[in-house]
């Protein structure tokens, strides 16, 4: 076995470890002529100063997008609140949207409404192509409140639109979308700490980015 596949297959069981369980077949993404970029994770923070439970505040949006140039096609995170068909306040919500229409989505177990002062809320937002479908997860979170969050039930997808790498994908993007919709005054901070990037042959490469979006 070649020293790529090694690698991908320890990655592999990484990722399976940290909720990627549907990346069983990442080992046949070496066969590609070119390693593509196929993986991205972004290491989030969001510290709340005061929220309020009566108003459910505040109210954040996260967007991810595989390819920056096309703003149509999407992952979107909302925290301490979802807003789908309906609207429920507290924990959050993961939805794939392909030309601004909702096509895979899910709730967390968590519903709680922010109320803790001064909560520092972690997670990672992960994204993938591989199999002809985009897809995207929450994974690792941690808040004073809500505990441990994020997982394989939170992994959402759609078709990957002809869309064979993550190429065009940038942390900009990522940090000028953020749409804090309801309760700014709460918000402490939010910031992107840290990008991490995969490509089929194994090679990673990590970007602190630590920048903040509000």
């Amino acid at each position: 076995m070649s020293h790529a596949l090694t690698r991908l297959g320890a990655m592999r069981a990484t990722l399976i470890a940290g909720g990627w369980c549907l990346f069983a077949l990442i080992p046949g993404l070496a066969a590609a002529t070119e390693p593509v970029l196929f993986m991205v994770e972004e290491d989030w923070e969001l510290t709340i100063n005061e929220p309020e439970v009566k108003i459910n505040s505040p109210q954040i949006a996260f967007f991810l997008h595989p390819d920056a140039d096309h703003a149509d096609c999407y992952f979107q995170l909302q925290m301490n609140y979802a807003a789908d068909d309906g609207y429920s306040s507290g924990g959050f919500h993961v939805g794939a949207f392909c030309n601004e229409t909702l096509v895979d989505e899910e709730r967390s177990q968590i519903q709680e409404t922010l109320y803790c002062d001064n909560d520092r809320i972690e997670w990672t937002s992960a994204m993938a192509v591989f199999n002809g479908q985009l897809m995207f997860a929450v994974k690792e979170g941690h808040s004073m409140q809500w505990g441990h969050f994020g997982g394989p039930e939170y992994l959402v997808q759609m078709d990957d639109q002809d869309l064979h790498a993550l190429d065009h994908y940038t942390p900009e993007k990522s940090l000028e979308t953020v749409d804090i919709g309801f309760g700014k005054n709460r918000v402490a901070s939010i910031r992107l700490k840290t990008v991490h990037l995969t490509y089929t042959n194994g090679h990673t490469q990590t970007i602190h980015v630590n920048q903040f979006a509000h």
